[in-house]
């Protein structure tokens, strides 16, 4: 975590940020507005009857209407509405605000011969513009605010991104000169507005070719002539520095005085040209520093490819609009009016981005790099959209215009075929192709690196072997890459352990795998899994989730050399990681080798999952063989343990059956002779599934027949001996509802006890119905409780009565929709099969479940146990 005063720094900064960025934005606005508002007259203005130099007041340009009265060019602005003129602020304040279209303005001028008269005229209306205007002026808009915007907003995230640091700042001033030089509304606004926006322009214009020259003295080092000789620079920012108030001066005595005397004007005419010297000396100073810097011997490689980026982004972008702006005109070569703006103006957009890549980026490209990587994106589906729909709309526009103009000019049509070549040209299949021919013909070593990667990617998928793929894919990624160091790591019990390693000079490799290892539980681990993309290691300036890291990982990280971290995923976890040394080139991986290095990565992660699988696939199918085995034996000894012989009574039918929803299940019934004649009636169900219930339900039963070998006559007492045996020889958790009945059949009288189980149903017929009774006295579940008491019940069977016992799996018995087949079902099915013997009940009730349920599975162990009194009649 950061020191509190760096904290306090940090947030410092953001709010100077944000008062610079409302500055900043008030002026943009205030100028597009501006010029918006001037062009479309949405306030009904009048026109402004003539111009003057705000420093002579004298008369530079005059409309017609002002040359009627008499006024005339060179002529000196004396008196406005019968006052003395006192600026430029209230001058707008009268033309723009108080008076309106056909109003009278009265004013009083010097002539050229000395003597002075008082003029007055009606103002003229502006006239509002029209289509073929809005194609000239649409351009000027698109020129002249559409760079100085995305200047600000370049320089913002600068900033933001770097918000501590001074370069990032001196980016900010430079990017903000732009809005400055595009003036074309801040003019307009009256009163105190237009004297504020004309401080900032000077502001501006006076700081930027300080922070031009700063900058090229300190990035992304101290110039070693500044070293040597630091007093140099302040011979370009003393004068620089003290000509700022004198143009604030300027600009306030113009705003709210009159005319300047000669002396004054002379003295900011030298002012001005000093200035503009001063100006041209500290770019030129920024490019000679910038030279000096990439010829140095000691410069850094990274040092030089970002000096490189700048030097090439600036001589482009400033190129340009020196050559559109400065010498061009010199020729009176209109480029506000036509296509050389335009194109000016988006090749200018090169400077704030190298400027803004420099500082931003960890590690800097080489040029021809971040070239391929702009034909990239500029030829990218995406782009080509954007600029086919941009190129339909310019289209149609210019048809539209073509069709409301009088007539059709051979430039209109020469303008609609170069749109409609572009808009044919920006196909999928020539855009492919000549993508392809630009990385054959200029980027052959990254078009080359490109494809062996991506064919690695396929080849990796051929094997299952985890050795033959690491050493597959160690050996291509060294080749193809230039990497020196490499090392893989695969998971293992307790992390990652180092399998296969190229380059590293390691005491730990020589001890083999295992020796050097990252824990599941690491910084690195869990950031890999987090966001399952390769990461970037930068020590000068690193990530949050590395400064949380431990200093035995952070230190493992160095020894193995890591810049590159490639997770290897798997389908659910992840698999391994490499980690990728830096290139014999020192550049930096760019986003095409992280694109086609995440391939790969996934394919061997993949790969290496496969072969996993397949080995525990093998071991799996073994062992599930042998459980198998150990099922059925199981089974089979489950089986045994259900009455093998039902027993066979005059006068009344008994039947059982259990299905179990696995191999083997906790579900239990039993039917068998007591020493006395009587016949035991028992039905249980234990909690759980499987093995377990199971071993439960035999303890149950051999719990059972032990307490009933003197045949009790007393069954409470009998139930918790049961209780007591099955409490001792099972676990905490394990219990089993059991419900135990016997039969006399020589009385046909029922004695049972349940202990928590489903309520059994006796069913008697009456009548054209049934009478349901519920058998539920007894007590707790047994094996739960160390101690419990149970009641008995005693019920005397009349002949046709049917006494129907189950387990839950048979009443909440499911369909796929998680439907219950329920009591009222289950009691309805043994009222259609009562009339026949216990045998053919259970098969009927069961018959009747499936049906209800359909093909859903089975989730729980069906058991039934019937027991039927015949009547006299089936006897």
């Amino acid at each position: 975590m950061p020191p509190p005063s760096s904290q306090k720094s940090t947030r410092f900064a953001y709010i100077l940020l944000a008062l610079y960025i409302a500055a900043s934005l008030s002026y943009f606005l205030a100028n597009v507005s501006g010029f918006i508002d001037n062009y479309f007259d949405l306030h009904h203005r009048p026109e402004t009857p003539f111009t003057f130099d705000a420093d002579t007041l004298q008369i530079q340009t005059v409309r017609p209407e002002a040359k009627q009265a008499g006024l005339g060019v060179g002529d000196i602005l004396v008196q406005v509405m019968d006052k003395p003129y006192a600026g430029q602020a209230p001058w707008l304040n009268l033309i723009r605000t108080r008076l309106h279209p056909g109003d009278t303005l009265s004013v009083r001028v010097r002539k050229q011969d000395g003597t002075r008269q008082t003029l007055r005229f009606r103002l003229a209306a502006r006239s509002s513009g029209n289509h073929g205007r809005f194609r000239e002026w649409g351009g000027i808009l698109l020129a002249f605010s559409l760079p100085p915007f995305i200047c600000l907003l370049v320089g913002y995230w600068v900033v933001a991104a770097r918000p501590r640091d001074l370069n990032a700042w001196l980016i900010l001033f430079i990017l903000t000169f732009p809005e400055t030089l595009f003036s074309i509304g801040v003019g307009w606004w009256p009163g105190w507005p237009s004297f504020w926006i004309v401080v900032w322009m000077q502001f501006q214009q006076a700081l930027s070719p300080l922070a031009l020259l700063l900058f090229g003295i300190y990035f992304p080092e101290r110039w070693n002539l500044d070293r040597q000789h630091p007093w140099l620079k302040y011979v370009f920012i003393a004068p620089l520095t003290a000509s700022v108030p004198i143009f604030l001066w300027q600009v306030a005595h113009n705003s709210f005085a009159g005319a300047m005397s000669a002396r004054q004007e002379l003295f900011l005419t030298w002012v001005g040209r000093v200035d503009t010297v001063f100006a041209m000396a500290c770019i030129c100073i920024y490019f000679i520093a910038l030279q000096a810097k990439l010829r140095a011997r000691d410069t850094a490689a990274d040092t030089r490819r970002r000096l490189r980026v700048l030097m090439i982004g600036s001589e482009i972008g400033l190129g340009a609009m020196l050559l559109a702006f400065v010498i061009l005109p010199l020729f009176h070569i209109d480029v506000q009016h036509n296509w050389i703006g335009i194109a000016a103006g988006i090749i200018f957009l090169g400077f704030p981005f190298s400027l803004a890549y420099v500082i931003v980026v960890q590690r800097a490209m080489d040029v021809r790099i971040l070239l391929r990587i702009g034909t990239k994106y500029a030829l990218a589906r995406a782009t080509l959209t954007f600029a086919r729909a941009v190129l339909a709309v310019a289209l149609v526009l210019s048809l539209v215009f073509i069709l409301r103009a009088p007539t059709v000019t051979p430039r209109a049509i020469i303008e609609m075929a170069v749109l409609a070549g572009l808009l044919l040209l920006l196909q999928s299949r020539f855009v492919r192709n000549l993508s392809n021919w630009l990385d054959r013909r200029f980027f052959r070593e990254a078009y080359n690196s490109d494809h062996l990667l991506a064919e690695l990617s396929n080849q990796v998928r051929k094997y299952n072997d985890s050795g033959t793929i690491l050493q597959l894919v160690t050996e291509s990624l060294a080749r193809t890459l230039h990497i020196d160091k490499i090392a893989v790591m695969l998971r293992g019990a307790g992390g990652f352990d180092l399998q296969q390693e190229r380059g590293l000079e390691l005491a730990a490799v020589a001890a083999g795998p295992g020796s050097i290892r990252l824990p599941l539980n690491s910084t690195t681990i869990r950031n890999l899994t987090r966001i399952n993309s390769p990461v970037k290691l930068y020590r000068e300036n690193p990530d949050g989730w590395l400064l949380l890291a431990s200093h035995q990982e952070r230190q493992l990280l160095d020894d193995l050399s890591a810049e590159l971290l490639l997770p290897l995923p798997g389908r659910e976890q992840m698999m391994g990681l490499i980690a990728l040394g830096p290139k014999r080139s020192e550049e930096p991986y760019t986003p095409s080798d992280l694109r086609l290095l995440d391939s790969v990565a996934t394919q061997t992660g993949l790969a290496l999952e496969i072969g996993e699988l397949a080995r525990s696939l093998a071991s799996a199918a073994a062992q599930r063989a042998r459980i198998e085995r150990e099922i059925e034996v199981a089974r089979e000894v489950q089986e045994r343990l259900f009455p093998q012989e039902i027993p066979v009574l005059e006068g009344v039918s008994l039947a059982g059956h259990c299905r179990p929803a696995q191999g083997v299940g906790g579900d239990y019934y039993d039917l068998f002779p007591l020493d006395d004649g009587r016949i035991g009636i028992a039905i249980g169900d234990v909690s759980g599934k499987g093995i377990s219930a199971a071993l439960l339900m035999a303890s149950l039963r051999a719990s059972l027949r032990g307490t009933t070998l003197d045949a009790p006559k007393d069954m409470a007492p009998t139930l918790e001996k049961i209780n007591r045996l099955v409490y001792e020889a099972s676990a905490s958790n394990r219990y089993a509802t059991f419900f135990f009945a016997t039969l006399n059949p020589q009385t046909s009288e029922l004695t049972y006890v349940n202990a928590g189980h489903n309520a059994p149903f006796l069913l008697r017929r009456c009548g054209d119905g049934f009478d349901v009774r519920r058998l539920e006295a007894g007590g707790p579940v047994v094996g739960l409780l160390p101690v419990a008491s149970y009641e008995e019940q005693r019920l005397q069977l009349a002949p046709g009565d049917l006494l129907l016992t189950y387990t839950d799996g048979i009443s909440e018995a499911m369909t796929t929709a998680e439907e219950e087949w329920g009591e009222e079902r289950m009691l309805a099915a043994a009222e259609v099969a009562f009339d026949q013997p216990a045998a053919k009940i259970v098969e009927a009730m069961l018959a009747a479940a499936d049906a209800f349920t359909g093909s859903a599975p089975q989730f729980d162990d069906m058991t039934l146990l019937v027991l039927k009194m015949e009547t006299a009649a089936s006897a």
